[in-house]
This record gives C-alpha cells, structure tokens and sequence, in this order.
C-alpha cells in the first residue's frame, strides 16, 4: 500500500482540464460484445449446420434456405462463453446438439498392466450365460435328421446323398 502512494505521488499529473475528453460510444451494448468477442470463421453443410468446440450448430430459418448451404458464417464467443452465428452481419437463430464425449487416451506402458489386470477380472466377474435348447446358436447339436436341408435347383443337399 505504501509503495502506491508513493508512486502515485510521485508521477501523478493533474489534468489540464477537467473535463470529460473521451467520445461517446457510436456502438450498441450488444454491438460491443460482438466487436470484444473471439471471431472464427466456419462453412455451413447443406442441412445448415456447423462444428465449433464440439458441438454442432444447426441454423434455424424459415423457408427453404438453399441460399445458406456452403455460406461462410462468423463465430462469435464471448468471454462469458455465449455463442453468437453471423451471417452477413446479421445474428441467426440457431439449436446446438452437444458431441459425445472425446475418447480416453490409450493406455500406455506406465499403464497397461493395471488396465489388462482391470480387464481380466471384469471378465472372471462375469456370469456365464448359457442359451436355451432351443436357441439358434444350438442348432448344430440337433439331431443329424433335422439339419438335412434341400437347394432349391431340386437337388439333394451333399450331406443328404447316401
């Protein structure tokens, strides 16, 4: 605190007029939140959607809208996270649809033994299932009389030729 005071008393400079010498501003509230905003530059599908930071835009619109499709928009994210699309300068509605989420970084040498070992006994945890009799997967242990099929050009199957 000490160090401010003196610093300020020793490079202060009174204004030479007290008037206020700032312009007013010739932009809106919202014009000015789009001017202080992180701009990126993205090309819309033909069902008029976009990826940014992975989530896909899609622009709503009424009518058809084959204007738009291939159109370059501006992506507008404020400080406070809030996304805005241009298109010529103009704000377009639009409804996001979140991505899943990125996928887990694969396992390295550090890792891979505890991952394997986690593998291992999710696997000898897990019960065994058995199918019905009657389950598709047990058809090859039916009788041999019922596997017998025919082809359709009339001809015995080779398995049924004697």
């Amino acid at each position: 605190m000490e160090y401010m005071q003196k610093h300020n008393d020793q490079f202060a400079v009174t204004a030479a007029s007290e008037e206020d010498a700032h312009r007013p501003s010739i932009h809106s509230e919202e014009e000015l939140d789009l001017i202080f905003s992180i701009h990126q530059k993205r090309k819309l599908t033909k069902d008029l959607s976009l990826q940014y930071n992975n989530t896909v835009y899609q622009i709503l619109i009424k009518g058809i809208g084959y204007a738009m499709r291939g159109a370059e928009v501006t992506i507008c994210e404020d400080f406070d996270g809030k996304v805005t699309v241009l298109y010529k300068g103009k704000t377009q509605k639009y409804t996001t649809y979140k991505r899943g989420e990125k996928p887990q970084p694969v396992a390295d040498e550090k890792t891979i033994n505890h991952v394997v070992d986690q593998v291992i006994k999710a696997q000898q945890t897990r019960s065994k299932f058995k199918p019905a009799i009657d389950h598709p997967w047990r058809r090859a242990a039916l009788p041999s009389a019922q596997k017998r099929t025919i082809l359709n050009c009339g001809k015995g199957d080779i398995s049924t030729l004697r």
